[in-house]
């Protein structure tokens, strides 16, 4: 069985690609990378520094304690001052996001809960409950408002990021791992992929609307990366350090 490790990513980062200005404590660790990785980075997706997530307005970030095993720091890019500390995790942290407006941690843990965490004090806010093996990827909608995961138990869920509430489940073909979740520009859908598929869903009902495949199916192993790009007319799939490898046109329902 291929090992397990923590997944966090050195990306391109979005306001880079966009030709934005960074912080200046950022700025001059950002990679160089391919014109096309712009189009998959997502709000909440890591940079290329030590910081492996950014709100939408670059004033906060995440970082994985350089102390403390397991816990994940939030920081102010602006004061370069640590505002708090995510303590008392289950474990490893396979992936950490920060929510868009930066309130808002959603942790993906080994144990098989998504955590989700109060980003100005590090306070829980409410554990998710769900899946039946460990998390490998949990990010925010681009409003902030859902929360999607996917697991090694082969399913990909939807959540109610006030409520916790859970929404909606998708059962990944071939039921192996899923390795990788994100969001429609508006929302309204989920990419999962894992075991060499990519599958887009209603994030509010769990209706499918396309399986298709994107890499040789590999159970039992972090094979399938891919998600939706920016604009939603693409899925990107990469490898498993983040470089593009292909783009597949997809269509997307306008209502």
């Amino acid at each position: 069985m291929k090992e397990i490790r923590p997944r966090w990513r050195l990306l391109v980062s979005p306001l880079a690609a966009a030709g934005l200005a960074l912080p200046a404590m950022i700025a001059a660790h950002v990679l160089v990378g391919p014109a096309t990785a712009q189009s998959y980075l997502q709000s909440g997706d890591a940079v290329g520094t030590q910081y492996f997530g950014l709100s939408r307005d670059s004033e906060r970030a995440l970082k994985r304690s350089d102390t403390k095993n397991y816990d994940v720091e939030v920081w102010d890019l602006i004061t370069n001052t640590r505002l708090s500390s995510i303590t008392g995790l289950s474990g490893v942290v396979n992936v950490a996001n920060i929510s868009p407006d930066g309130t808002k941690v959603v942790t993906a843990e080994r144990t098989g809960i998504v955590g989700l965490w109060d980003a100005g004090t590090g306070k829980q806010l409410m554990l998710l409950r769900g899946h039946h093996d460990q998390i490998h990827d949990a990010r925010f909608s681009p409003d902030g408002k859902v929360i999607a995961s996917g697991a090694r138990d082969g399913t990909a869920r939807t959540w109610d990021a006030a409520t916790g509430a859970q929404i909606a489940v998708d059962k990944q073909r071939g039921g192996a791992y899923v390795d990788c979740v994100s969001f429609s520009p508006d929302g309204r859908f989920v990419l999962s992929a894992g075991n060499g598929w990519a599958e887009i869903w209603d994030a509010r009902s769990g209706k499918e609307q396309s399986s298709i495949a994107v890499g040789p199916p590999v159970e039992e192993a972090f094979t399938t990366f891919a998600r939706l790009s920016n604009d939603g007319k693409s899925i990107v799939v990469t490898d498993d350090e983040g470089a593009p490898t292909k783009m597949i046109p997809v269509e997307l329902p306008s209502k």
